[in-house]
Protein backbone atom coordinates (compact mmCIF):
# COMPACT_ATOMS: atom_id res chain seq x y z
CA UNK A 1 0.00 0.00 0.00
CA UNK A 2 1.30 3.45 -0.85
CA UNK A 3 1.51 6.28 1.67
CA UNK A 4 2.82 9.82 1.50
CA UNK A 5 4.71 11.08 4.52
CA UNK A 6 4.47 14.86 4.82
CA UNK A 7 7.27 16.48 6.81
CA UNK A 8 6.01 19.56 8.63
CA UNK A 9 8.31 22.03 10.33
CA UNK A 10 8.31 25.46 11.87
CA UNK A 11 9.89 27.65 9.21
CA UNK A 12 10.92 30.20 11.82
CA UNK A 13 13.32 27.70 13.42
CA UNK A 14 16.85 28.24 12.16
CA UNK A 15 19.78 25.89 12.68
CA UNK A 16 23.52 26.56 12.53
CA UNK A 17 25.70 25.20 9.72
CA UNK A 18 27.18 22.30 11.73
CA UNK A 19 23.73 21.15 12.79
CA UNK A 20 22.45 21.56 9.22
CA UNK A 21 25.20 19.25 7.87
CA UNK A 22 24.40 16.57 10.45
CA UNK A 23 20.67 17.03 9.76
CA UNK A 24 21.06 16.41 6.01
CA UNK A 25 23.51 13.52 6.52
CA UNK A 26 20.93 11.75 8.74
CA UNK A 27 18.18 12.38 6.18
CA UNK A 28 20.37 11.06 3.32
CA UNK A 29 21.04 7.91 5.34
CA UNK A 30 17.30 7.50 6.06
CA UNK A 31 16.43 7.86 2.35
CA UNK A 32 19.22 5.43 1.42
CA UNK A 33 17.88 2.81 3.81
CA UNK A 34 14.35 3.13 2.40
CA UNK A 35 15.71 2.82 -1.14
CA UNK A 36 17.81 -0.27 -0.26
CA UNK A 37 14.72 -1.87 1.31
CA UNK A 38 12.71 -1.20 -1.88
CA UNK A 39 10.13 0.94 -0.05
CA UNK A 40 10.99 4.37 -1.48
CA UNK A 41 8.87 5.54 -4.43
CA UNK A 42 9.93 9.19 -4.50
CA UNK A 43 10.20 12.34 -2.47
CA UNK A 44 11.45 15.89 -2.44
CA UNK A 45 12.35 18.73 -0.12
CA UNK A 46 10.21 21.81 -0.78
CA UNK A 47 11.16 25.47 -0.95
CA UNK A 48 9.84 27.64 1.93
CA UNK A 49 6.14 28.49 1.89
CA UNK A 50 6.84 32.12 0.96
CA UNK A 51 7.80 30.84 -2.52
CA UNK A 52 4.36 29.25 -3.04
CA UNK A 53 1.76 30.32 -5.55
CA UNK A 54 -1.87 29.54 -4.72
CA UNK A 55 -4.79 29.28 -7.11
CA UNK A 56 -8.25 29.42 -5.61
CA UNK A 57 -11.70 29.92 -7.08
CA UNK A 58 -13.21 33.37 -6.65
CA UNK A 59 -16.54 34.24 -8.23
CA UNK A 60 -16.26 31.27 -10.57
CA UNK A 61 -12.77 32.16 -11.82
CA UNK A 62 -9.29 31.09 -10.72
CA UNK A 63 -7.49 33.71 -8.63
CA UNK A 64 -3.69 33.45 -8.53
CA UNK A 65 -1.94 34.78 -5.42
CA UNK A 66 1.57 34.67 -4.02
CA UNK A 67 2.18 32.72 -0.86
CA UNK A 68 0.64 29.73 0.84
CA UNK A 69 -3.07 28.97 1.17
CA UNK A 70 -3.08 30.11 4.79
CA UNK A 71 -0.70 31.78 7.18
CA UNK A 72 0.97 29.34 9.54
CA UNK A 73 4.30 28.93 11.28
CA UNK A 74 4.21 25.20 10.47
CA UNK A 75 4.42 24.29 6.80
CA UNK A 76 5.12 21.25 4.65
CA UNK A 77 8.90 21.09 4.19
CA UNK A 78 8.93 17.98 2.03
CA UNK A 79 7.37 14.63 1.33
CA UNK A 80 8.19 11.04 0.49
CA UNK A 81 6.06 8.32 -1.09
CA UNK A 82 6.55 4.84 0.31
CA UNK A 83 5.13 1.45 -0.64
CA UNK A 84 4.67 -0.76 2.41
CA UNK A 85 2.51 -3.63 3.66
CA UNK A 86 0.21 -1.58 5.88
CA UNK A 87 -0.29 1.46 8.09
CA UNK A 88 1.71 -0.10 10.93
CA UNK A 89 4.78 -0.29 8.70
CA UNK A 90 4.21 3.29 7.51
CA UNK A 91 4.03 4.42 11.14
CA UNK A 92 7.29 2.60 11.97
CA UNK A 93 9.02 4.33 9.05
CA UNK A 94 7.58 7.73 10.02
CA UNK A 95 8.82 7.24 13.60
CA UNK A 96 12.34 6.68 12.24
CA UNK A 97 12.40 10.09 10.47
CA UNK A 98 15.66 11.63 11.77
CA UNK A 99 14.70 15.24 12.51
CA UNK A 100 13.17 15.18 15.98
CA UNK A 101 11.76 18.70 15.60
CA UNK A 102 9.37 17.94 12.74
CA UNK A 103 5.86 16.56 12.53
CA UNK A 104 5.27 13.66 10.14
CA UNK A 105 1.77 13.29 8.70
CA UNK A 106 0.94 9.94 7.09
CA UNK A 107 -1.61 9.93 4.26
CA UNK A 108 -2.69 6.87 2.26
CA UNK A 109 -2.59 7.26 -1.51
CA UNK A 110 -5.89 6.58 -3.29
CA UNK A 111 -5.84 3.28 -5.13
CA UNK A 112 -7.72 4.04 -8.33
CA UNK A 113 -8.09 0.33 -9.03
CA UNK A 114 -10.27 0.04 -5.92
CA UNK A 115 -12.45 3.16 -5.92
CA UNK A 116 -14.66 1.70 -3.18
CA UNK A 117 -12.24 3.32 -0.69
CA UNK A 118 -12.32 6.73 -2.37
CA UNK A 119 -14.26 9.39 -0.46
CA UNK A 120 -17.07 11.03 -2.35
CA UNK A 121 -17.02 14.83 -2.27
Amino acid sequence: MKYVLLFIRNEETDIDEASRSAHYAAIDEWFGELARDGKLRGGEELQPSNTATTIRPQEGRPLVTDGPFMESKENVAGFVTIDVADLDEAIAIAKSWPPDDQIVEIRPVVNHEDMSNHPVS
